[in-house]
């Protein structure tokens, strides 16, 4: 598992794709991802400048984090310009406020917010129709998340809890510099030839920012090699590509994989993509559909099965 997670590419967006990417490289036990997170803190799950949950080996999180932060203003990501508006000073005060808030406690989504609606000024708290409420964009979240001092640490109901990353595990993080080769040099090797403007998509950094960090790297590109048939689910580190016409080339087929939302999963053979795939549970049976071949997959669906709350799994052909 830790392997897998050192790539700093396994996300958990959409809930589960963690676990699923996990699966889809080697066998992992049953809960075991959500005990290294939770109780271990072994692995940190964090929220990164693209907005997705990152699930990153505790040892690392610091360096990955910190890769992330912008040097200044023009460095500043359009997700966190739109949390900002004209406020300038947002990102310090935010990270302060939820620093403080956090400070020796573990708090829910929406307790969090109610602290930071005494500490934040109104302009760093938008007025949200769907909550009803006032309270911080991600943005600002995901600012205090690369300082340190916000990680999703546990749940509370269906809400995410946070604690202080410094709290939980080491924080000792090196120079921005360092940080951001290191984080050029696990790109690389994980996808290949590519160029500071897939980066800078696949990284969610500013185009300015990326391509800062990626002059700084002279790492060689790589490729990761998944040999024989592999279920790679939405939000698999492979799925986050930006040279999605090489990896798919049926422009049909992309569209299904990419879609805004509840795109298919990919089947491959030795990397190449050969099929789609669904899943879905049927009490403790988890049905998986494929689209693409009669692919057999069925050792996958198995050691998958379990993880989605089923005790066995069938396949079925589109």
């Amino acid at each position: 598992m830790t392997d897998v997670l050192e790539t700093w590419a396994v996300q958990d967006s959409p809930p589960g794709a963690a676990v699923t990417a996990l699966v889809a490289r080697g066998d992992v036990e049953v809960g075991r991802l959500d005990r290294a997170i939770y109780e271990e803190r072994s692995v940190v799950a964090l929220y990164n400048a693209r907005s997705a949950t990152a699930i990153v080996p505790a040892g690392d999180v610091a360096a990955y984090a910190t890769a992330q932060l912008p040097a200044d203003p023009s460095e500043y990501s359009l997700l966190l310009r739109n949390a900002l508006g004209d406020y300038e000073e947002g990102p310090d005060l935010a990270v302060e406020a939820i620093s403080d808030a956090l400070d020796g406690r573990a708090l829910s989504r929406d307790d969090l917010h109610a602290e930071l609606r005494k500490q934040l000024p109104n302009e760093l708290l938008p007025w949200c129709e769907g909550c009803q409420s006032h309270h911080a964009r991600r943005g600002l979240l995901i600012m205090a998340g690369l300082h340190g001092r916000l990680c999703i640490s546990g749940r509370v109901g269906r809400q995410p809890e946070f604690s202080r990353t410094d709290q939980l595990v080491k924080w000792e993080p090196p120079s921005r510099e360092e940080a951001g080769r290191e984080l050029v040099k696990r790109y690389k090797h994980l996808y290949g030839a590519s160029n500071a403007a897939h980066f800078a998509e696949w990284s969610g950094l500013a185009k300015p920012h990326a391509k800062a960090l990626w002059e700084l790297s002279r790492a060689k590109g790589g490729s990761e090699e998944l040999k024989g048939i592999r279920l790679l689910g939405p939000g698999d580190p492979q799925l986050q590509r930006r040279d999605r016409e090489a990896f798919v080339p049926d422009a049909a087929w992309r569209k299904k994989v990419w879609a805004a939302s509840g795109g298919s999963g990919v089947v491959t053979e030795d990397g190449k993509a050969v099929a789609l795939w669904r899943a879905r549970k049927k009490g403790k049976t988890l049905e998986v559909t494929i689209e693409g071949g009669e692919i057999n997959v069925q050792e996958q669906a198995d050691r998958l099965a379990p993880h989605r709350g089923c005790v066995t799994a069938v396949i079925q052909f589109a």
